[in-house]
């Protein structure tokens, strides 16, 4: 791989360059550095867990507590970018080590904010003074200020949907119990939630899972799951062709006539976030035909199971299959990464908004005109389009 290529299959999680570190998030780091007077003692809400991934299986974990008003997913995204870079630094996470196993006191009380439907307030007591350094990463939420918690105390009453509360105790594999949180309303978020702090699963079993790999096997079970619904219905009878863009990501996503299978392309633009350097846009392409695929779509990581996600939400809706092409430009404006939700986010926003063509190739021009990117780029890689209509676009 050429030392250019790096950042985009990194995306500071890999250590491609053998630096030991990414520099680009150590300089973003370095630029977003806050001054708050945070005490030691810290009192307020929170429902989100974070579990890293370091030094696996001896991990560090804690709540994340807001200092501003609480806002769920969903309503921070629709404040837009900046508010949610904004709200994030104001996120301060305690901090425990102790391993995966869910045993320990200070790790139920975590666990009670991760499973209650609704923020509840947390009093936390520092061993220091919580410090910001914050970190960036391609898959989580970014937080503030951190430092290692002595106690922590839940002082509100978690809500706990009985229906939530009678699936966390039935003895069933942690992918079945996914399943039937979904199928009772509860979003992926709160799913990777619950799956991170070890309350899934058989209960000789249950481990807590790092967020960033929560994040991506909720997704992958969820989308496996819509897979085998969506591959029973009727093939479309039209092109659609969706459009969006937010957080200066741009989305046109293709439904075609045919069986489903599944197309994504990731395309950084040049002096993006993970293409600095970049004389011309790195596209990257992931693919999984009808009976499914077997490897971890490397080259996107998270970001492929939730473009996949909003895809398969749309098609169960209106209990159809098809042919999908997906294409994500990342433009110059992303220069904070504030995690995969908002590429699945965007991906849903985006389903909202169809366009419906006789033609392939009329769509394609459509689409053309709306992206930075000649579209003779993409078909070049392509395997649900392939070469076929190459000319007419170059």
């Amino acid at each position: 791989m050429k030392p250019d290529n790096y950042c985009v299959a990194c995306k500071g999680t890999k250590n491609l360059c053998g630096l030991g570190y990414c520099p680009i998030l150590k300089r973003i780091r370095a630029q977003h550095k806050l001054d708050q007077d945070i005490k030691q003692d810290l009192f307020g809400p929170s429902n989100e867990v974070f579990v890293g991934s370091a030094n696996y299986p001896d991990v560090s974990w804690g709540p994340v507590v807001s200092l501003s008003d609480y806002r769920g997913v969903r309503e921070l995204y629709e404040q837009g970018y900046g508010r949610v870079v904004e709200a994030r630094a104001a996120m301060v996470k305690g901090k425990r080590f102790g391993g995966i196993k869910p045993h320990r006191r200070s790790v139920r009380e975590t666990a009670e904010a991760a499973i209650s439907t609704r923020a509840v307030d947390l009093e936390v007591n520092f061993s220091r003074k919580p410090s910001y350094d914050m970190r960036f990463s391609s898959l989580v939420q970014p937080t503030g200020a951190s430092a290692p918690m002595k106690r922590l105390r839940v002082c509100d009453n978690p809500k706990v949907p009985r229906k939530v509360d009678s699936i966390l105790e039935e003895k069933m594999k942690a992918g079945a119990a996914a399943i039937e949180l979904y199928q009772k309303g509860m979003d992926n978020y709160y799913i990777s939630s619950v799956l991170s702090v070890g309350k899934l699963g058989l209960e000789e079993n249950r481990i807590m899972v790092p967020t960033r790999w929560s994040i991506t096997a909720t997704d992958d079970m969820l989308g496996k799951h819509l897979i085998q619904r969506v591959r029973e219905f009727k093939q479309m009878n039209r092109v659609w062709l969706f459009s969006h863009t937010s957080f200066s990501n741009h989305y046109e996503i293709m439904l075609i006539p045919g069986k489903w299978e599944f197309e994504n392309f990731e395309a950084w633009c040049p002096n993006t976030l993970w293409n600095p350097q970049g004389s011309r846009a790195r596209i990257s392409e992931e693919y999984e035909p009808f009976g499914g695929r077997g490897k971890y779509a490397k080259s996107q990581a998270g970001a492929y199971y939730s473009v996949r996600l909003a895809v398969l939400e749309f098609l169960e809706r209106i209990c159809r299959q098809a042919r999908v092409v997906a294409f994500r430009e990342v433009y110059e404006g992303y220069q904070v990464p504030v995690g995969v939700f908002q590429v699945r986010e965007n991906a849903r926003d985006a389903m909202e908004n169809p366009e419906r063509f006789s033609s392939v190739e009329e769509a394609l021009g459509v689409a053309a005109e709306r992206m930075r990117i000649p579209v003779g780029e993409y078909l070049k890689k392509s395997r649900v389009l392939g070469q076929k209509n190459l000319l007419e676009f170059m």
